[in-house]
């Protein structure tokens, strides 16, 4: 299966720089370039992979292609993947050869595992998240749909992230505590509590920074 991914970005090329490992190892799926509605994008060469093109690219691309949304920000994440889902668009999930995923994992479709990451019993991964390099989850983790988790992660036993939340580089989070949906978790900040819906917490515990506003969606 060919893959492109959607977002010739920062995380974008995280993401590309998987695919000599994948080659290498043989894997099911191929990064075979970008697609980005960006002015300007298309033709352009990232990691010696090419912008095909914007979203239009894919109407006739044939069956053999799949699609990894490679942008960061949750919500905007989850906006893409609905406007490429009423396309028709398939999606891949895509883990590294180096990251450590035994069966006893679920991952959904459109996640991505990066390298040295380990995932161990009954970890339950959603749709369309995003763990970077470093990441261990540990028994019976559950982690939302378009969440986002940043290098070197560490969610420790029964810990749950809720959908679209995004955990900076390097947080933690104790046994079986829970970050709520879209929250946002700064970087080396430590969860000890329950952390609410729509809040920013960082430190030391954490401590909650900031209220965001939910958002409205439309039915």
């Amino acid at each position: 299966m060919r893959v492109v991914l959607y977002g010739a970005s920062e995380l974008g090329r995280d993401v590309a720089s998987m695919a000599p490992a994948l080659r290498q190892a043989g894997a099911a799926h191929e990064i075979v370039g970008f697609l980005d509605d960006g002015e300007g994008a298309a033709g352009r060469i990232f990691l010696d992979l090419p912008v095909l093109g914007g979203g239009d690219w894919l109407e006739g691309a044939g069956d053999d292609v799949a699609v990894v949304v490679t942008v960061g920000d949750p919500a905007v994440r989850r906006r893409l993947v609905g406007g490429l889902e009423a396309r028709g668009a398939r999606f891949a999930t895509l883990v590294h050869p180096s990251a450590v995923v035994t069966p006893w994992v679920s991952l959904g479709e459109g996640s991505v595992i990066m390298a040295g990451c380990t995932f161990t019993a009954e970890v339950e991964v959603g749709v369309h998240v995003m763990v970077n390099p470093g990441c261990t989850l540990a028994h019976d983790v559950v982690v939302g749909d378009f969440a986002y988790l940043s290098p070197g992660v560490d969610l420790a036993g029964r810990a749950v992230v809720e959908e679209e939340a995004h955990l900076g580089t390097g947080a933690v989070v104790i046994p079986g505590r829970r970050v709520g949906a879209r929250s946002v978790v700064g970087a080396g900040a430590v969860v000890v509590r329950d952390v609410p819906a729509d809040v920013t917490v960082a430190g030391v515990p954490a401590r909650i920074l900031r209220e965001h506003r939910p958002p409205t969606r439309r039915v």
